[in-house]
């Protein structure tokens, strides 16, 4: 008789370690899910002390005892989970076992020829984007510049952008898919990452640096709306650079006066900045660039056409065509005809 109590009590106590080891010692049931990170690399022991701090299991060693007994244990999968405390080891498992859900992503396309504080707007306002312009543009001060840029410290003190203007042209404009849960300085590095790829797939011409081209490039975008005339448009600059010309390009004022306008008015052409390329600042270029160029523009900066321009005008304001001109009386003479309306190209 006292044999067989001894054999019910063993039954009872193995029967009671099984279900110790099925469940890992579970945490009271119920509650709200909690978000688990399993982290690249980590073995059981680590799963199960994670588990525990977050009260998903109330004993580590339980679930490290029962999970011993599972093949699944050898494919826990890093990622982010929700886990809800009171799950046994087979639940827990099955689910960490299993590819974690993918997390959601908002795509965002960048024109080219935007300005940084449209790019931003762009990205805060992207179907489901959940960044800010405001943490946008505080994530910029982190954002690395290239080692080609200038230091912030030697651009102008007044600038049409205060804060923005030193990234003007390092964003680069393309389509991007981020993740919803990406911070903002890790998006922004994308884009200068981006710009950093195409402009170490350029041959600088010797007379310029990296940021030169890119500050021309931008010239060309913002000026040039029929695609083929970029590299002509880039050789009016280069010739008047090589001149020692000022450069008389309107987007640079437009830029200068922080301007959503498309057209500049004879006023404009007076303010005094460094940006304003009818403005004799002391140097040709501007000290940045003023918006956003593609890969044809920057292309097109550091390999112009060959030829004599040195002006250009709007003749076909339908589609943007441009007239060019070696002298100035040519140049006149398409002015005139700009001015009177007519399409002459």
């Amino acid at each position: 008789m006292g044999f067989l109590v001894v054999l019910v009590l063993l039954g009872a106590g193995f029967a009671g370690g099984l279900l110790f080891l099925r469940s890992g010692s579970a945490a009271e049931q119920g509650g709200a899910p909690v978000t688990v990170v399993v982290p690249e690399g980590v073995g059981t022991n680590t799963v199960a002390d994670i588990l525990a701090e977050q009260g998903v299991v109330e004993s580590s060693l339980g679930f490290r005892l029962a999970a011993r007994f599972d093949d699944r244990s050898a494919r826990i999968r890093p990622g982010t989970y929700q886990l809800t405390p009171g799950m046994d080891t087979d639940q827990i498992l099955a689910v960490l076992s299993a590819a974690p859900p993918a997390v959601p992503t908002f795509t965002v396309t960048i024109p080219e020829g935007l300005t940084v504080a449209q790019t931003l707007d762009r990205i805060a306002t992207a179907e489901g984007s959940t960044l800010t312009v405001d943490l946008l543009r505080g994530a910029l001060p982190q954002t690395t510049r290239p080692a080609w840029a200038p230091p912030v410290d030697q651009l102008p003190a007044e600038q049409p952008y205060p804060g923005l203007t030193p990234y003007e042209g390092l964003l680069f404009p393309d389509t991007y898919e981020f993740r919803q849960d990406q911070d903002p300085v890790s998006v922004l590095e994308e884009l200068v990452a981006r710009t950093q790829e195409v402009m170490a797939g350029v041959a600088v011409p010797p007379e310029l640096t990296p940021y030169q081209v890119l500050t021309i490039a931008s010239l060309i975008e913002r000026e040039a709306r029929v695609p083929e005339e970029q590299p002509t448009i880039s050789s009016v600059i280069r010739n008047r650079i090589a001149n020692d010309r000022l450069l008389q390009v309107d987007a640079t004022v437009l830029y200068a006066n922080a301007s959503d306008a498309d057209r500049v008015l004879n006023e404009d052409l007076e303010i005094a900045s460094p940006w304003n390329t009818y403005a004799d600042s002391g140097e040709i270029l501007p000290p940045t660039p003023i918006a956003g160029a593609g890969q044809a523009a920057i292309q097109a900066a550091a390999a112009p056409q060959a030829t004599s321009y040195l002006y250009y005008v709007v003749c076909d304001p339908a589609n943007g065509r441009h007239a060019f001109a070696e002298t100035n009386e040519q140049h006149a003479a398409n002015v005139a005809r700009f001015r009177a309306g007519e399409t002459f190209c």
